[in-house]
């Protein structure tokens, strides 16, 4: 199979694949440089693009030390690093807690992808239309990862300061261990998203929760990361239709959404905002 017009292989470029049997085996090769592998369903079709060229990559599915739940710890439910989407779409007591996250799942590819990817790989990918790094975001989750070879003790870290640019995180060689989501036996959230087709990567989306803790608004595609607008939460209440919206999402100079074959920028922003007042609208039914 050949890539249109450059008549090259869809193949990676030539790469060590690591696969660490300690946790200080995967710690000191992240702190090498290596990219870490969880599904494979995003990294590896970004190698085989040519989009990334790893010299070595790090498989942490073979780490013992990480694991496959989704439990409830107190206040807190944790999505362990080896859940895969479909686990998590399925899953009665996110079900019951946080039923916009299955929803983010469930939209997701076909059932192979589903089957494969992780979703704290999804996150952890840093795509600004990433389904879960926008639904995890307006969740106001943690990420829980461990620092360093050295000291491999654990911290946690908001989502709002992990996403740093295009695919990009501030986990700098620390290995993530888990998703920590708040549970608001109250919240209600809406997940909503725009593709060109079924099973596509959403061209925008967005994600609404409501709690004890107010309203969070995290929006993907419109910028280079998942997005929160804190001026969308404060006024929330009071917007009235799409134009309130759209008008928000303007002044915000972060919303640079890329004009291609989809639409333009005002086009992009536009739908965001119309997704926004639907979800928005369903939560105050």
């Amino acid at each position: 199979l050949k890539l249109t017009g450059e008549g090259k292989a869809m193949r990676p470029a030539p790469f060590d694949l690591l696969q660490p049997q300690t946790l200080e085996e995967a710690l000191q090769a992240l702190a090498a440089g290596a990219t870490p592998l969880a599904g494979g369903q995003s990294l590896l079709q970004s190698m085989r693009l040519g989009l990334s060229r790893p010299d070595k990559v790090v498989d942490e599915l073979c780490l013992d030390t990480l694991g496959a739940q989704i439990e409830r710890h107190g206040t807190l439910i944790e999505v362990g690093a080896k859940v895969t989407h479909q686990q998590l779409a399925d899953n009665d007591l996110l079900a019951q807690y946080c039923p916009w996250l299955c929803v983010a799942a469930k939209s997701i590819g076909d059932v192979q992808v589903r089957n494969l990817g992780t979703t704290l790989g999804n996150v952890c990918w840093a795509d600004p239309r990433a389904n879960m790094a926008i639904a995890m975001l307006a969740s106001g989750a943690q990420l829980k990862v461990f620092r360093n070879a050295a000291n491999p003790a654990t911290e946690s870290l908001s989502l709002d300061d992990v996403f740093v640019g295009f695919r990009q995180t501030a986990l700098d060689g620390r290995l993530a261990h888990s998703l920590q989501v708040p549970v608001d036996s109250g919240a209600e959230g809406c997940y909503l998203e725009f593709s060109r087709q079924p099973q596509d990567l959403a061209v925008v989306s967005v994600c609404v929760v409501k709690g004890d803790h107010g309203v969070r608004i995290a929006l993907g595609g419109v910028a280079p990361t998942p997005l929160r607008n804190r001026q969308l939460e404060e006024m929330a209440v009071s917007l009235g239709d799409v134009s309130d919206i759209a008008e928000i999402l303007h002044q915000d100079t972060r919303c640079i959404p890329p004009a291609d074959s989809v639409g333009s920028r005002d086009y992009k922003l536009h739908v965001a905002a119309e997704l926004t007042l639907r979800a928005l609208q369903s939560l105050n039914d």
